[in-house]
């Protein structure tokens, strides 16, 4: 048995070393110290349960690895009307570029298909500083494995004010679409708001990938464990 789940274990990784160290992954899915002492039988199933799950990251790693994301910007409110708000509610601009508003949507939905468009869709207002002549607003995108929710499969930061280094409201868009063969399951989304090179601010925007969204709202999955 040992033999087998070791031939399974380096086929699943083979092509996928340079992301993760096997016996990290290992530790996080193979539960096979909770059998009892002696009971073979036990850990022979704990040890194949983690082959799926490990194998279930290394497709998972791949397919969001080779996954295409565009991103989009606009402005729809200029920077002197946005200090104009902010001037009625506060006697003073901030020293540095100050985030007011940041918010997160993600369409069509959390419940997606294979093969589904997602659009992670954010409004953003900022402000700029007192004592900062630019302000450079960038957002980062990260997705994680929807087994071991520590693991960044993919990540990408993009700039929001493409066409000049000013404040305002702006809507930017991270579109991508989920590949067929993905392991089914949740898999958190975040993204950070970064001003001037630091994060002003953070939104989690998970998602489920099921195998078929159902007429009437409901969906369809298959148990791995």
């Amino acid at each position: 048995m040992k033999k087998i789940v070791i031939l399974l274990l380096s086929f699943a990784l083979a092509t996928q070393a340079q992301a993760f160290k096997l016996g990290d992954v290992t530790r996080v899915f193979d539960k096979s110290y909770k059998c009892k002492k002696g009971d073979q039988g036990c850990k022979n199933r704990e040890h194949l349960k983690a082959v799926v799950k490990i194998a279930a990251v290394a497709v998972a790693v791949k397919l969001i690895a080779d996954m295409v994301v565009k991103q989009r910007s606009k402005k729809v409110v200029d920077e002197e009307q946005v200090v104009a708000d902010y001037e009625k509610q506060n006697k003073t601009l901030p020293r540095y570029p100050l985030a007011t508003e940041y918010t997160t949507n993600t369409l069509p939905g959390k419940v997606v298909e294979p093969g589904q468009e997602v659009v992670i869709q954010s409004d953003i207002v900022v402000v700029p500083g007192t004592q900062s002549k630019t302000t450079l607003i960038e957002e980062r995108l990260a997705i994680f494995d929807n087994e071991d929710n520590t693991k960044e499969l993919k990540s990408l930061t993009k700039k929001v004010n493409k066409n000049n280094t000013s404040g305002g409201r702006y809507q930017n868009e991270f579109t991508f679409t989920l590949p067929e063969g993905l392991p089914q399951g949740v898999y958190p989304i975040k993204t950070e708001l970064l001003l001037n090179g630091q994060v002003a601010e953070t939104s989690n925007n998970d998602i489920q990938l099921v195998l078929q969204v159902e007429s009437l709202g409901g969906y369809q999955l298959v148990a791995l464990n």
